[in-house]
């Protein structure tokens, strides 16, 4: 597995899109950072505990990454090479989401960094110390919503490399990959309204999972939307992303090359 991940890591520097995306992660959230200079004070903690929108945009760019990484292997032909040098195809399955698991945390750090640099140079109305969501610092909002985005990537990341292992170009995968993203909560919301029946059972489908975050900053989630605690949301991810590699995982080795 050592070696594969040096290889995987080697393609991965060799990838333009690896090094374009921390640029383009930092100019969208000075972007937003620029524009947010006349909001009110409560829409400010709300961008600087968000990273100026940092999360959102890099969780779109883990998914065209994601989703490239394993079509491209496919696309032109290299899996061929791979499946040779290893007895279980699998394991390169899982080699590369190790290696995006990684990157996303490289990711976090970079739009955490951006966003105190951003609040240095034009939010000095705002203390790092006022207090914000659960009575925390503001830093620590900040700091709580990386990890919870972090965390929950482990589950979106997962499904990607799951469709992009069924898919045979990237782009159909990245296309899949960001409708079922974005529009999951949507799907998981009317489900629960539909069927209150069901709902002891429905709250557990892997779309619900993805309010984590969002029920970290609004606590009426839990009784409104979700109908899950925040621990029970992250277990809930690590069950489905692990399914989610597993099922991908199978795929990838018996697909055909």
């Amino acid at each position: 597995m050592g070696q594969l991940l040096q290889q995987e890591i080697f393609k991965f520097r060799h990838q333009r899109l690896a090094w374009l995306a921390p640029v383009i992660l930092v100019l969208l959230m000075g972007g937003l950072a620029a524009t947010a200079h006349g909001a009110s004070i409560s829409d400010q903690k709300f961008y600087i505990s968000s990273a100026y929108g940092g999360f959102q945009w890099l969780m779109i760019l883990m998914i065209v990454i994601g989703a490239s990484c394993v079509t491209m292997e496919f696309e032109y032909g290299t899996i061929k090479q791979l499946a040779i040098q290893t007895n279980h195809r699998w394991t390169i399955f899982v080699g590369k989401y190790v290696l995006l698991l990684g990157y996303s945390v490289l990711l976090h750090v970079v739009a955490v960094l951006t966003t105190l640099l951003l609040k240095f140079s034009g939010g000095r109305s705002l203390s790092w110390q006022t207090v914000y969501l659960y009575h925390q610092a503001l830093l620590d909002n900040l700091v709580t919503n990386a990890v919870l985005d972090t965390y929950g990537g482990v589950l979106i990341i997962g499904l990607v490399f799951l469709l992009a292992s069924c898919s045979h170009n990237s782009a159909a995968a990245i296309a899949i990959g960001v409708g079922v993203c974005f529009m999951g909560e949507g799907v998981s919301s009317l489900l629960l309204q539909s069927f209150k029946s069901l709902l002891p059972v429905m709250k557990w489908n892997p779309f619900n999972m993805f309010f984590l975050q969002e029920e970290y900053g609004n606590p009426s989630y839990q009784q409104n939307v979700t109908h899950l605690t925040i621990e029970q949301l992250s277990v809930g991810n690590l069950l489905w992303a692990l399914f989610f590699v597993g099922v991908g995982a199978l795929i990838f080795s018996r697909r055909r090359i």
